[in-house]
């Protein structure tokens, strides 16, 4: 069974509080992605998770032992930088078996793992090659490799396709997370990509100010937000965070006041809303439609810039006081400058207290 559980975990650093009370638990084949902007306490997590750093308060529990005053070592987990740390005067087999020497293990034992790990990561063709005869996706593999040859208890790994070009990025992605679900060990992967996020793990944890703000599944993170934070941090484009006055409500339809705009919006929620008070409407960029005419239910304004997006075209609407994102097909005649009515879609816009956090 391997599994990775913190709770109320904290680190303070004078009078910066880098993690703050977090509470985690990763089951054995589940990926967590840390995910968050720099400086959140993400990577700090991690070390703390991985022995590398002491934490000033709270517990670490791995396979349901509690590993506080255990060494790295001790605790039986692989780890995997950001930056591969490879041997330069080491071949790729040399450097896949390293790990394998503090183990007493026969050669026999060592080659048959070599080719065990080559034949996943297919590094049969390059393993008597050294890292500088190496491309950034090989090193990438490398490391990967060094850090699973152990079979370890669990596998941390911090922003391990940071250094890789768009491109590559994006087939790392795919062969990592193949390579993980094969393996069904507990992981936690650091990164500040949501993209990579949402498609490598099968949960995620954003963080801000070291603070856990939600812990969910891919799919759950972008439908359902708890917070003005998470909400604008996941997607790309960022979701439009609108600030509006709820003006009075009409059984499910509740009409808003928007940039001095009246508009009348759908909301499903269990929750009593109150009359002349201030709320968020958060809508996606590609949760409008385009509209022949002003409506109650339509937000209008001028287009003041377009961004090609391939099939797609980002516009920026301009109203009497702020600007609106949307992402509207290649194929709708809209120029710089043209009129224009967005109808938010029906059942995608949420909506959030004066707390920043969702109302559902």
């Amino acid at each position: 069974m391997s599994t990775i559980e913190i709770q109320n975990l904290t680190k303070v650093y004078g009078d910066l509080t880098a993690v703050n009370q977090a509470d985690l638990k990763v089951d054995s084949n589940e990926v967590l992605c840390l995910l968050g902007p720099s400086g959140c306490g993400k990577t700090t997590t991690l070390r703390m998770i991985a022995g590398l750093e002491p934490q000033t308060s709270g517990e670490i529990i791995i396979n349901n032992n509690n590993v506080n005053l255990m060494s790295t070592r001790q605790r039986n987990i692989a780890m995997a930088f950001q930056f591969y740390a490879l041997y330069p005067s080491l071949t790729v087999s040399e450097n896949l078996a390293n790990p394998l020497f503090a183990d007493n293990l026969s050669q026999d034992h060592i080659d048959k793992k070599i080719v065990e790990i080559a034949e996943i990561l297919q590094l049969q063709d390059i393993l008597n090659r050294k890292p500088h005869q190496l491309a950034e996706g090989e090193k990438q593999r490398v490391a990967v490799g060094r850090a699973i040859i152990r079979d370890p208890q669990c596998f941390l790994f911090d922003e391990p396709l940071s250094r890789l070009d768009v491109q590559l990025r994006e087939k790392m992605r795919s062969e990592i997370k193949e390579v993980l679900s094969n393996l069904k060990k507990a992981t936690v992967i650091v990164t500040h990509d949501q993209l990579e996020a949402l498609t490598m793990a099968t949960k995620i944890a954003v963080m801000k100010d070291g603070f856990i703000e939600q812990i969910s599944t891919p799919h759950d993170i972008f439908a359902k937000p708890k917070n003005t934070f998470v909400a604008g941090f996941i997607g790309t484009p960022q979701m439009n965070l609108v600030s509006a006055n709820l003006e009075k409500q009409n059984n499910e339809n509740y009409i808003f006041k928007v940039f001095d705009q009246l508009i009348e919006i759908k909301i499903e929620t269990s929750s009593k809303l109150s009359d002349n008070s201030n709320y968020t409407l958060g809508i996606r960029p590609r949760s409008f439609e385009v509209e022949s005419e002003k409506s109650e239910h339509n937000i209008a304004g001028e287009i003041d810039l377009i961004e090609n997006m391939g099939a797609e075209r980002l516009l920026h609407m301009k109203t009497t006081s702020a600007s609106i994102r949307a992402v509207l097909s290649r194929s709708l005649n809209l120029n710089i400058g043209d009129k224009i009515f967005l109808l938010p879609k029906e059942k995608q816009v949420h909506l959030f207290g004066n707390d920043g956090k969702a109302i559902n």
